[in-house]
This record gives C-alpha cells, structure tokens and sequence, in this order.
C-alpha cells in the first residue's frame, strides 16, 4: 500500500448517514404521521437481525482478510469471499435492510422516504467514491470482480 494511500475519501460514515436519516424519520413520524400500511412489527424486526447478521458477517470477513472496514481508510485487500461473493456493498445492502425493518415495523410513509434517501446518498456520496478508489487500487482485479458480483445483490 503506497503512503499517499488516504483510501476512498467518504466523509461522513455510512452508519452515521443511515442512522441519522432512520432517526430524522422516527422524529418526524411522531411530529406528522403519514401511515402508508399496517405496522408490521415482527416482520420488521426479523428483517432488521437478517441485516445485523449480513452486517456482522461482511466486517468479519473484511476483518479476517486484514482490511479495515472503514471506508475512510485505506484497503489492504479486495475482499472477494463471504457475502461478497453476492453483493459488492453487503454492508450497505445490511443498513438498507434495517432501515427497511424500521419502515416496516412503523407501517409510516417517512420510514420509507429514509430507505430511499439512504440508498441515494449511499450510491452518491459513498460507494461511488470506492468504486473509484478500488478501481485505482486494485486495477483489473477489481474491475473483473465488478463485473462478476453485482452492487447490490
């Protein structure tokens, strides 16, 4: 790894990202409910520990491979095996996954409003960035796990 590798330059940390758009949408859930549906608590919750479990499993992965699982540090290496094997960004599919249990365990219009502002402005302002920085990187190596694995699933 070169010294003047800063990694990929995401500035605010996904979780905090995803996080502050669930909490903004609890807040304005309880200031001015939109109900689009039934809340479906125990659906939303088996979906929220279906993401923590993706989650866990990708930063174990990243972890046993000797990469730091912030993407705001340098990689040591393309990780390739465990859920991504699947997914590009199985991390970030996790936070979309337990936002969606959110949304689905309030059955309210703005939980949903947060799954979709997550997804733009992880696509935007976090994996686009990688993206970059892993093709510089890592080079051909990347580019065929690209067009191997999808971004999502």
């Amino acid at each position: 790894m070169a010294a003047s590798d800063h990694g990929p330059g995401v500035r605010v940390p996904p979780p905090l990202l995803v996080g502050g758009l669930v909490l903004a949408a609890w807040g304005l859930r309880r200031l001015l409910p939109l109900p689009v549906a039934e809340p479906l608590p125990a659906l939303g919750l088996a979906v929220i520990l279906v993401a923590l479990g993706l989650i866990l499993w990708a930063l174990a992965v990243m972890l046993r491979a000797g990469t730091d699982p912030r993407p705001d540090r340098p990689d040591a290496a393309l990780v390739e095996e465990g859920p991504f094997r699947f997914s590009r960004n199985p991390i970030y599919l996790g936070f979309l996954l337990a936002a969606a249990g959110f949304a689905l365990r309030w059955g309210d219009l703005w939980g949903w409003v947060a799954v979709f502002a997550s997804l733009l402005l992880l696509d935007r302002l976090v994996i686009a960035r990688e993206e970059a920085y892993l093709a510089a990187r890592f080079g051909p190596a990347y580019e065929a796990y690209r067009r191997r694995v999808r971004r999502w699933m």
